[in-house]
């Protein structure tokens, strides 16, 4: 019998579950603090770390310098007519990293905390302090500030719709909002109607000799501020800088709050890819035990030499979990953003990556992609003679084949060089990787851990553990939580062959949705289990393994369920595909697919394939049916490679010209795809396209 990593701690309820299982190793009793700590809260658990830390450094931070523009015209068919089309590329310059020490971090935290009392914010919970900001120093210090006084924090994505805005901040009353300068002017419609909120904070000074984008950022966010107070008179308006300054003044005169371990902490809010978002209600207990159980499975694995780079959004449970995670290590917690990751976004200096060298980095499945494919366009340049070494390489380390360290060392440089040549394990959580992806990272990279969790768990569920590393899995139980499997009858999984809905118990685990009793009574069961909606199995040596969302799988005409996220995974792998949605339903026997395509690799095939010449814009042919046969049969191609038949296969795809980003509603702030809206902007496509396939 194989090692087991999970073991049963208890009898099934019935036949139609499996036993609760949890990690081997906390069999007897969950965690409920991470390990060597005495925090029950997360204001002592950040006091603790950045006391263990001292005058290490402890975060790091670019500024703006400025923001360059590059315009292009291109000529696409709109309706048969040639339309001409402006498009502006934005490239940014940043500073050097700038440090701050673990000591600092408690000088600035209590500054915070002592601020935002001194304005008229209340400690204690009588106030909540609303987030509506980017990924960012700033925005962690905010936080900080608010655990410091005991102040509940609610969070929502920086890209989220007005609507959804509007419906965060009246549900919650908040009392006060962070926002970035960049940000205020969608901040006029929402303040008319989240009357509670009557104080405002935003991220950088508005100053007149701010001469970014020939004075346009300044100006921006004057004229934003000038219609925020024609609108709302009422409410006080404060840079960080000013509330930073106020809270060191007000050190002898306003006292610290600290929360209690049941106080509400933070409520957060998902970035519903369907119906309105809910409020995840977490407490500070909830937090820390969720720290604790992430952190058990990396516990020794990563320390204070380490530098993680932070660029998700802090909305986002997964990317808060670790940069918490991060401050226990003692490592260097720095930031950057998608936008400015790399050498190609930004001018006159070097992307976050080079100049930051992170050794551990947190990304989604999207991101990832992203960065193989742009690796992968950087071989397809090589010469034959180089590309043949790098793949014999690939395929040598691949196969464990002995004596190849200095080969692959030699021939992947230049790939560990972009990404700051010092990454020692990068994490893909949030949703699907194809194994592809993964194998692909763990040889030319650093090895590929997957996490898996939710907001309603603290993002704890897995945590693939370092040396337990196999492909194709999501890994170890957490420390903190218990978890069983259930039937799920009407698609045909069940427990008695280890598979079915995972359900997950413990002390990372919330209670309810912020005032959504008929939400809560959905996905929560009377003795605390959560329904996380997700199908699964246990593997023979007791990890998890995901098949796919419950809402996820589509029954097909011949009664025959897919897993559109399983699919998505593997046929987004393909390096002509940059997103893709599977679309599926009753009426068809196969799916279809969606496609954005990839456009640098798609110019080259274009270029091979004699339907345009080399130097012309590929947006140009991007509706040839010629390009768009050839696309679909690679990826057939690489469906089979990867072992999918049958009904997995898609009878056809429609390519979308445009990039689904939060801002056209077209993907969640998390990249889940907005299916519904997604399938309305092509639907005439689709049905052409079934039409020709039937």
């Amino acid at each position: 019998m194989s090692e087991q990593h999970s073991v049963a701690v208890g009898k099934a309820a019935d036949e139609h579950e499996t036993a609760p299982r949890r990690n081997v190793r906390v069999k007897k009793r969950p965690l409920i603090r991470p390990l060597n700590s005495s925090a029950s809260t997360l204001y002592e658990f950040a006091l603790e770390c950045f006391n263990k830390g001292g005058k290490r450094d402890g975060m790091a931070w670019r500024d703006v310098i400025e923001i360059h523009e590059t315009k292009k015209t291109i000529v696409r068919k709109v309706d048969g007519k040639d339309k001409s089309i402006e498009k502006t590329w934005l490239y940014y310059e940043m500073s050097p990293y700038k440090m701050m020490t673990y000591q600092e971090l408690i000088w600035v935290m209590h500054d915070m905390g002592r601020g935002l009392a001194k304005i008229g914010i209340k400690p204690n919970g009588e106030h909540k302090f609303h987030i509506f900001a980017s990924t960012s120093h700033k925005w962690m210090k905010i936080f900080l500030g608010c655990i410091s006084q005991g102040i509940p924090v609610v969070t929502a994505y920086d890209t989220l719709g007005e609507s959804g805005l509007i419906h965060s901040m009246v549900e919650t009353e908040s009392a006060a909002i962070f926002t970035d300068n960049q940000l205020l002017a969608k901040m006029i419609v929402p303040l008319q109607s989240a009357k509670d909120i009557k104080f405002l904070i935003h991220n950088e000074p508005i100053d007149p000799n701010d001469r970014r984008q020939n004075g346009k950022l300044y100006k921006a966010a004057k004229d934003a501020i000038n219609k925020i107070r024609e609108v709302r008179p009422d409410i006080k308006i404060y840079s960080f800088e000013e509330v930073v300054k106020i809270g060191k003044k007000s050190k002898d005169e306003v006292k610290l709050h600290p929360p209690e371990p049941k106080d509400l902490a933070c409520i957060m809010y998902t970035s519903g890819s369907i119906s309105a978002p809910k409020g995840v209600v977490l407490t500070h207990y909830n937090i820390v035990s969720g720290i604790a159980g992430v952190g058990h499975n990396v516990f020794g694995w990563i320390g204070s030499t380490d530098r993680v780079l932070s660029f998700l959004p802090l909305a986002h449970i997964f990317e808060l979990v670790f940069e918490f995670e991060a401050f226990y290590w003692n490592g260097i917690l720095g930031y950057g953003s998608v936008k400015t990751l790399t050498n190609t976004s930004t001018r006159n200096c070097k992307g976050d990556l080079v100049e930051f060298k992170p050794t551990i980095m947190i990304g989604v499945a999207a991101v990832w992609e992203t960065v193989r494919k742009a690796i992968l366009e950087k071989i397809s340049d090589l010469t034959p003679v180089l590309q043949k070494i790098f793949w014999s390489a690939y395929s040598m380390k691949e196969k464990s084949v002995p004596c190849t360290g200095f080969l692959s060392r030699m021939v992947f440089k230049k790939v560990r060089q972009a990404t700051g040549g010092h990454l020692k394990y990068i994490m893909n959580g949030g949703s699907a990787i194809s194994i592809d992806a993964q194998k692909f990272f763990s040889i030319v990279l650093c090895p590929m851990i997957i996490g898996y969790g939710l907001t309603e768990t603290v993002a704890n569920a897995c945590v693939l553990e370092p040396d337990h590393f196999e492909y194709g899995i999501v890994g170890d139980l957490v420390g903190s939580v218990t978890a069983k499997l259930v039937d799920v009858k009407d698609l045909g999984y069940y427990a008695k062959n280890n598979q079915g809905e995972l359900l997950l118990k413990g002390a990372p685990v919330c209670s309810e949705y912020y005032k959504n009793p008929i939400e809560t009574a959905v996905s929560f069961t009377y003795d605390g289990w959560f329904r996380t909606g997700d199908i699964v199995e246990w593997t023979p040596k007791g990890q998890l393994k995901i098949i796919d969302r419950r809402k996820n799988l589509v029954k097909t005409l011949n009664g025959e369920y897919i897993a559109l996220e399983k699919l998505e995974s593997v046929y987004r792998s393909n390096s002509y595909v940059k997103n893709i949605c599977v679309y599926a339903d009753e009426s068809r026997v196969k799916p279809l697919g969606i496609v954005v395509p990839n456009p640098g690799p798609l110019s080259k095939f274009a270029v091979k394939l004699r339907i345009m010449k080399k130097g012309e814009d590929i947006e140009n042919y991007i509706h040839e049916k010629a390009l768009r046969n050839a696309v679909f049969k690679e990826m057939i191609a690489t469906a089979k490679s990867q072992g999918l038949v049958g009904i997995e296969l898609l009878c056809g795809i429609v390519f979308f010209d445009e990039e689904w980003t939060p801002e056209n509603g077209l993907v969640t702030s998390a990249q889940k795809l907005k299916r519904r809206e997604i399938l309305a902007a092509v639907k005439s496509e689709v049905e052409r396209v079934y039409k020709e396939n039937s």
